[in-house]
């Protein structure tokens, strides 16, 4: 017999200067592993002559239930009231979506030898940011320039792509450095229990047959081996003639051109597949669905478990609403956690990599516009 979930009932709350406010209508919290911020969108009750002592810029919490999930700042706060309803919507980000629109300033704009947490550090404390890290960071970087007008979050996803970290938010809105997947939830997707809907997500549009990385090496003798290093990967899924050469710039080796070339393949094979479902409630046994935890799935229409009885995808978006037709609902984006594999890049190549930059805006369903063409 199958499990049965009890719907939670948990409430979307905004705290402002202590006071709480309860969301109403409809309220929307969305988070995504591929933008650096969260944001929401929340009414909430207004009597006439007595407005919410909310304004733009005032600090705030979004909380579900007792669980805070946004921590930032209001961008605006306003009234609206359709026949007796009057209220005012709330809507904001986490603190870290400053370091979306903000040019990167550093004193002389460049590091030798520095720890990539030291890099960050610099670049987010004039926000009055923390640097969280739950990654192994790896060795100092030997050398890490700014671009002129590159925005912070642009220079933090290209420093922390050289460690093979992933740079993202945490829910008291610092700056977190870690990998995708680290813990389970203890939650379960379960068709037949708690799933309102699923639809399938993605395609093979931007995956290939094989992956041919090219580079150069001033490290060894032989000209002609300097000039011509290469390294293959390949998509055995694919079986069309499909090829995609990548030019990587600078002083590499074969090793790195290697890695380049895996994590390529891995991560645009992780992106053609994913499912979106809405299940019921905001939480889980009363802990809201979370962004970056792998989740059990059970799920014969979709195929899942599959064959070899593996059925831990990624939590790689989640938007938790509330209208009068749907009710209480959480719209959760997983994907094979392969979509957001990270490996240490000495190499910058031409082309943007796919995956986590901690800046990405996209719709969930589409893959990002950094990714290879």
């Amino acid at each position: 017999m199958e499990k049965q979930f009890t719907r939670d009932d948990a409430k979307i709350t905004v705290l402002v200067g202590g006071q709480a406010y309860e969301g109403w209508l409809q309220s929307e919290v969305d988070r995504n592993l591929e933008a650096i911020c969260g944001t929401f969108s929340i009414p909430v009750s207004l009597v006439p002559g007595d407005p919410p002592a909310i304004k733009r810029q005032d600090e705030v919490q979004v909380r579900i239930g007792s669980s805070t999930v946004i921590t930032g700042y209001v961008l605006a706060a306003e009234p609206f009231y359709r026949g007796k309803d009057c209220g005012m919507r709330i809507t904001g980000r986490d603190r870290t979506g400053d370091l979306v629109r903000c040019t990167a300033i550093h004193k002389g704009g460049q590091w030798r030898n520095a720890g990539l947490e030291r890099i960050c550090k610099d670049l987010v404390k004039p926000f009055g940011l923390r640097v969280l890290v739950d990654a192994d960071l790896g060795a100092p970087i030997q050398d890490f320039k700014i671009s002129h007008g590159e925005t912070v979050v642009d220079a933090l996803a290209r420093a922390a792509r050289l460690r093979g970290v992933m740079v993202t938010r945490s829910d008291d809105g610092q700056l977190l450095l870690t990998k995708a997947g680290k813990k389970l939830f203890k939650g379960e997707i379960r068709r037949g229990s708690n799933v309102i809907a699923m639809e399938g997500v993605g395609s093979d549009e931007q995956r290939h047959s094989e992956y041919i990385v090219y580079g150069q090496c001033n490290t060894v003798d032989d000209f002609e081996t300097a000039r011509g290093l290469k390294a293959l990967a390949k998509d055995d899924e694919i079986t069309r003639y499909l090829p995609l050469v990548i030019n990587a710039d600078g002083n590499t080796t074969k090793a790195e051109l290697q890695a380049l070339a895996a994590h390529t393949a891995r991560v645009r094979r992780g992106h053609s597949l994913g499912f979106r479902y809405t299940v019921e409630g905001w939480t889980f046994e009363g802990e809201p669905w979370p962004l970056n935890q792998r989740v059990a799935i059970y799920d014969d229409v979709a195929g899942i478990p599959g064959v070899d009885g593996k059925n831990e995808w990624l939590i790689c978006s989640v938007k938790q609403t509330c209208d009068l037709k749907e009710g209480d609902v959480t719209e959760l984006l997983v994907r094979p956690i392969e979509a957001y594999d990270t490996v240490p890049l000495k190499s910058k190549p031409k082309h943007r990599n796919w995956g986590n930059k901690g800046n990405e805006t996209n719709h969930p369903g589409r893959a990002p516009d950094g990714a290879r063409r």
